[in-house]
């Protein structure tokens, strides 16, 4: 089956918000086994809404807005699909009763705009919001399925989870869900796991193996059609074994798991603890660490050393290393390991000092330079990259490539 995306805001055409919501959406269909084929941005205009409907129902089968269900006069999603299928638009009483009780619970008072949020189109159903006052549409009319959910994403993810996707799979069940399982790699670029993966990717059948690249990061991903997570599963398992055969410890993690759950997994494993000390990072690398529920078991201290007196008065770094070196330097990042590893008491520490950008660099030392190093008992690793690209991207790879620094010294690989 086909299924488009629709987008619905205009501060999403004006770039004043990322639609990170479409994208979440594609991904949970295509787990699901509905292919999406088409997606739009509209704004918040009845008329061009209704069009895009319109064009929608002739293309695909199942159609899902997201955004415009809240209760201010701009927000049309459920007026567009009333006015699309002749459907008028209905009050359901326990939307009401629900709305109030979410007021009351939090000590307010709904105001009558509010009210509108609990309509939806005549033989059309409210699909419950437990995060927020918006409900979503769940509209079947002659050949389409229309599925309208909230643009806030925690709310836009809760519905799609936890009542969408359970009816789509229903539904589905006939024709088989799609599954995948996902390797995550770092160390390696898309050629060269292409190159170690040629001839799998040359007669690929059932599972279809793809790859895909982002900073610092590459994924094999698997898919198959099948009735059950164990019959996928089954298909799934020969075809991983020999992916991890051939990628070794490259492969980091599975589906969503994060280098940060790795390294944790890894310290946890070893009974081990761990110290970071950033300059160019800015504490990303700490908190990347510390997203994770119970990091505290692992993770010691992290010390943002941004200036050269920080790293002196902090760290311990020397002074005639750095008038010597520079801050930017092998040397500079070793110290700053074995400073964070000797103040935390941590049986690893990390470390990186860089060049972010845009300016600052020399012809010797230019903008994307930087040095990463990790500390234990047995002595110091450093490596020196180049990565020229904005501070945010610079960032994220360092930040990246250090943790699986991390995670590879602990697991010996």
């Amino acid at each position: 089956m086909k299924a488009e995306i629709i987008s619905v805001g205009t501060e999403l055409l004006l770039g004043e918000i990322d639609d990170t919501n479409a994208s979440y959406i594609s991904r949970r269909l295509a787990a699901v086994g509905l292919d999406v084929y088409y997606r739009h941005t509209v704004g918040d205009n009845l008329k061009r809404l209704v069009q895009v409907l319109s064009g929608a129902r002739r293309r695909a089968s199942v159609i899902v807005l997201c955004g415009g269900l809240g209760p201010t006069p701009d927000d049309l999603t459920r007026e567009a699909l009333a006015e699309l299928t002749g459907r008028p638009l209905q009050t359901v009483p326990e939307a009401e009763m629900r709305l109030h009780r979410f007021f009351a619970e939090r000590g307010r008072t709904p105001t009558p705009s509010n009210f509108k949020q609990c309509q939806v189109p005549r033989g059309g159903e409210l699909l419950d919001n437990p995060v927020g006052t918006a409900p979503g549409v769940w509209l079947q009319h002659e050949q389409n399925l229309y599925i309208a959910v909230p643009g806030p994403p925690p709310e836009m993810r809760e519905m799609i989870d936890s009542q969408v996707l359970p009816r789509l799979r229903q539904m589905l069940k006939k024709n088989g869900t799609l599954w995948t399982r996902t390797l995550r790699l770092s160390g390696l670029g898309e050629s060269q796991v292409a190159d170690l993966l040629a001839d799998l990717l040359a007669a690929q059948d059932n599972p279809t193996i793809a790859l895909y690249a982002s900073p610092g990061e590459v994924r094999v991903r698997l898919a198959t059609k099948a009735p059950d997570e164990i019959a996928a599963q089954q298909v799934f398992a020969p075809v991983e074994q020999e992916l991890r055969k051939r990628l070794g410890p490259a492969v980091y993690g599975v589906d969503d798991e994060t280098m940060e759950v790795a390294v944790g997994q890894a310290l946890l494993a070893a009974g081990a603890t761990l110290a970071v000390a950033e300059s160019c990072t800015g504490g990303l690398i700490a908190s990347r660490i510390t997203d994770v529920p119970g990091a505290s078991r692992y993770f010691v201290a992290g010390y943002v050393t941004y200036s050269n007196q920080a790293k002196q008065d902090v760290l311990g770094v020397p002074a005639d290393l750095l008038r010597e070196k520079g801050a930017v330097s092998a040397e500079c990042a070793e110290a700053m390991a074995r400073g964070a590893r000797q103040r935390s008491g941590a049986d690893y520490a990390a470390a990186v000092t860089g060049i972010a950008g845009p300016g600052g660099g020399t012809p010797e030392k230019p903008v994307g330079l930087v040095y990463m190093a990790v500390a234990d008992a047995q002595g110091v690793e450093v490596c020196r990259q180049l990565w020229p690209a904005s501070r945010e991207q610079f960032k994220q790879r360092v930040s990246q490539t250090v943790l699986d620094m991390i995670r590879r010294r602990i697991i010996g690989g």
